[in-house]
């Protein structure tokens, strides 16, 4: 089924005239049956690799730090990876082959690029690869939404920490109660938007693992400023998120109420500014 899937997305890419190929790849055998395929070279494809010992110099890889079970929003990640690293254009037509896992994932998607398909995941990921990507959606989705609307149609400051939630504990001091403390509540969790917009009147930051779990809200972040550059006008609740980066492995999601920017910070730094009301 694989090898058939394979020849029937390079034979659709010929006929729809795409501008870019992409497939995704487990092992060498992967790349062997896609190199088999009818019009594979007719098209230089792009391959997508969870496993870095896959990347060669031959050909187009594109890496992704971990494997993403969503097909849609790996091809998402993929694209816009692939538009960071400039060998994928702006509106370019694409073909996107999935054939890795179970044969009932087999897929072919046909997709336009476009600026931050994937609301700028790649580049987060690319800071770290012990975070879920759908968690890191997640929040964003939550992040873009409170940015939108706001708590009854006011602007909104709030602060994300996601990652590395035993280390932020121990770097972070707890301001009121915690309502999450002893839940099981995931940031997945069809209920959890109306929670984080209702405890989002709490001073100080959410705290979310790696895996989703909602862990803290209320959270005063330790501060510092060694090593630490923001842009000019961000403040304290700024200065934390970037401080906790970079003394943890953990990223932030800083949602300004004053400008209504959401920024995103790893390893010290602001990696990702954007604009909520242009994103999707």
């Amino acid at each position: 089924m694989e090898k058939s899937v394979l020849k029937a997305g390079f034979d659709l890419a010929k006929e729809i005239k795409a501008d870019v190929v992409m497939y995704c790849a487990e092992s060498k055998k992967d790349i062997t049956n896609a190199h088999k395929a009818t019009n594979y070279k007719n098209n230089a494809p792009i391959i997508i690799v969870t496993d870095d010992k896959l990347l060669n110099d031959k050909e187009k890889v594109l890496f992704l730090p971990t494997d993403i079970p969503d097909l849609h929003q790996k091809a998402y990640i993929s694209i816009a990876g692939g538009m960071k690293n400039g060998l994928i254009k702006n509106e370019d037509l694409i073909v996107f082959i999935n054939t890795t896992g179970a044969d009932s994932d087999n897929a072919i998607l046909t997709m336009r690029a476009k600026p931050l398909i994937d609301n700028g995941i790649y580049t987060i990921l690319s800071h770290t690869n012990e975070i879920d990507p759908l968690v890191i959606h997640n929040v964003l989705k939550i992040a873009i939404q409170l940015g939108k609307k706001g708590r009854e149609g006011k602007p909104v400051g709030i602060t994300f920490i996601i990652g590395d939630s035993g280390d932020v504990l121990q770097h972070s001091t707890q301001i009121t109660y915690n309502p999450f403390e002893g839940s099981y509540v995931e940031i997945s969790d069809k209920i959890i938007t109306s929670m984080i917009k209702e405890y989002s009147r709490l001073d100080g930051a959410f705290i979310i693992s790696g895996k989703g779990k909602v862990v803290a809200a209320s959270r005063f972040l330790e501060s510092g400023k060694d090593g630490i550059e923001l842009p000019s006008g961000l403040g304290a609740r700024h200065m934390s998120a970037a401080w906790i980066s970079k003394i943890t492995n953990a990223i932030a999601v800083v949602l300004s109420e004053s400008d209504n920017l959401l920024r995103i910070f790893a390893n010290g730094s602001m990696i990702l500014e954007l604009d909520p009301e242009e994103l999707r």
